[in-house]
């Protein structure tokens, strides 16, 4: 009776975990890794989820070789060193010193995989249609030429995510912006925002969301491989003691965790992507784009730093 008690929670156990292991949400990320400090700090958050199966991460503008050597030892020290990185097409680099570079320079323990990240997100997306949520946090090179390759991408998405845009104000401005995303690679993102259906988090509400000490300290503390590092880029990443990360990034992570739960509307916008970069409200032009406004500050920071906590 004994052991056939034993073999029913074996049983049991084993089919909880398989449930688990299916229910979990799998993820493409997309990122300009290595500049501003919110892209690693955006795949920590990514990596330590129990409800996400991370199924590649692509490197898109600038030195994207070097890019791609951060997010590799990122992975590593967190463990995840399998997670597949591709390296999308190199463009001329934006005037300004990347020192978190310095930190994965000699790194060589893990290297980016051969295949480009355009064929690597239309490959991936093939093999698991309808299944992968593909999240944009950088300029748009790398989903527009994947667009090039397979325009059915918006099909075979089960949802993309983009941290993007500017639609009327933000904390350093009252009116909309040409936002970095979008105007470093203004063509690129004409041709995604026209192409597939998106929910974009942008400026508006991103900018008002910003990395308190006492959160910092909270993740200083905290004695796992992953945490280190992030503080080790953060550091890099600092010009002056009282900047201040800008959750940009990671609010993009958090819809796509929990779609709408973190942001007070997320209504359709038509949205079209002029030759400046702007992302213009254009009821004759635009396409329908789910926007997402007026973040939950304290209820996104406490989902966001209590799963950071998670990394062992």
């Amino acid at each position: 009776m004994c052991a056939r008690l034993l073999l029913v929670l074996a049983l049991f156990v084993s089919f909880s975990s398989d449930a688990a292991a299916q229910a979990r949400m799998k993820v493409l990320l997309d990122t300009d890794i290595g500049t501003d400090i919110d892209d690693a700090w955006a795949l920590g958050l990514l990596m330590v989820s129990p409800r996400v199966e991370l199924v590649g991460v692509t490197i898109c503008d600038g030195n994207t070789p070097a890019r791609a050597k951060v997010a590799v030892k990122l992975l590593h020290a967190g463990g995840m060193g399998a997670v597949p990185v591709a390296v999308g097409r190199a463009t001329e680099p934006p005037d300004s010193v990347d020192y978190q570079f310095t930190w994965a320079e000699d790194f060589t323990a893990v290297k980016p995989i051969a295949t480009s990240a355009a064929d690597f997100i239309v490959d991936t997306l093939r093999k698991h249609p309808g299944e992968i949520t593909l999240v944009a946090v950088g300029p748009l090179q790398n989903i527009a030429d994947a667009l090039r390759k397979e325009p059915k991408l918006g099909t075979l998405a089960r949802r993309i995510v983009l941290m993007s845009g500017s639609i009327a104000g933000n904390v350093w401005s009252p009116t909309a912006v040409a936002e970095w995303n979008v105007k470093r690679a203004i063509a690129d993102a004409q041709l995604v925002y026209s192409s597939v259906p998106l929910t974009i988090v942008p400026l508006d509400s991103t900018s008002y969301v910003t990395l308190r000490n006492d959160e910092r300290a909270r993740l200083e503390k905290h004695p796992a491989p992953l945490t280190r590092a992030l503080e080790a880029l953060y550091r890099l990443w600092l010009g002056a003691p009282d900047q201040r990360m800008t959750l940009h990034d990671q609010l993009a992570i958090a819809d796509t965790l929990s779609p709408g739960e973190f942001f007070g509307q997320c209504p359709s916008m038509p949205i079209r992507v002029d030759e400046k970069g702007f992302t213009r409200v254009d009821s004759a032009g635009g396409k329908p784009v789910n926007v997402c406004l007026e973040p939950k500050r304290d209820a996104f920071m406490k989902f966001y730093i209590d799963g950071l906590l998670q990394a062992k």
